[in-house]
């Protein structure tokens, strides 16, 4: 009996993908690419001290800022909260309480800008000229606009127009956010002195400037 025929079935061997060996590069471009990592390399051996100590200063530096930020923060951070206590007893009618915290902010944490607010309202409360002629001077956005408005109210409740036009003729438009109210002032002070024409002027600087803001119509029912 024959024996069936059987195939012989072999393993195809595995054929690895050819290696592309890329071509010698030699242009001018490499070569010039070449020297100047050279170069670069060199200098980084050479100057190695001064460029670590240089680092070195940039890190101080920099952790200095980053530690002043913190400290500034965690002052502000204080004085918000005592500042925002003295706002409670202000709402409250307790004026005297409010103006006591209003101080400890100022004692404890002079230059947050909250303790600025502080200071201003104490101003408010006290009339205190000396208040407002220290947050004019710090020339901050928040509160020297608002200072100079309340300090402009205080002398012409007491008669020193003279003083008040002396802090009216130093606001500018584009700095001081109550300039509009500065218009007003002047407006008060040049009727005070008899002055219509001048206070017609400056109404009709506020017309066409604010003439959506209420102390526009203020205005204008003053010189009716």
């Amino acid at each position: 009996m024959k024996k069936p025929p059987y195939r012989v079935y072999r393993k195809k061997k595995e054929e690895k993908p050819p290696v592309h060996i890329p071509e010698k590069i030699d242009t001018p471009e490499a070569e010039q690419l070449v020297d100047d990592l050279y170069k670069i390399g060199n200098y980084l051996l050479t100057h190695w001290k001064k460029i670590a100590a240089a680092l070195g200063v940039i890190f101080i530096i920099g952790g200095s800022y980053l530690g002043y930020v913190w400290y500034q923060s965690s002052i502000e951070l204080k004085a918000s909260q005592i500042v925002d206590e003295g706002l409670f007893r202000l709402e409250e009618g307790k004026e005297k309480e409010a103006v006591k915290l209003f101080s400890k902010a100022e004692k404890n944490y002079p230059e947050a800008p909250s303790t600025l607010i502080g200071k201003f309202l104490k101003g408010k409360i006290e009339k205190e000229n000396s208040e407002f002629t220290f947050l004019i001077e710090k020339n901050r956005y928040l509160t020297s606009s608002p200072s100079k408005s309340s300090l402009i109210a205080i002398y012409i409740e007491n008669g020193k127009l003279a003083e008040a036009e002396n802090i009216i003729s130093r606001m500018k438009r584009d700095e001081d956010w109550t300039y509009p109210e500065a218009l007003y002032d002047g407006i008060i002070i040049a009727l005070k002195k008899g002055n219509r024409e001048k206070a017609m002027e400056l109404l009709e600087i506020l017309k066409g400037d604010y003439k959506n803001l209420p102390i526009t119509t203020l205005a204008e029912r003053l010189l009716e």
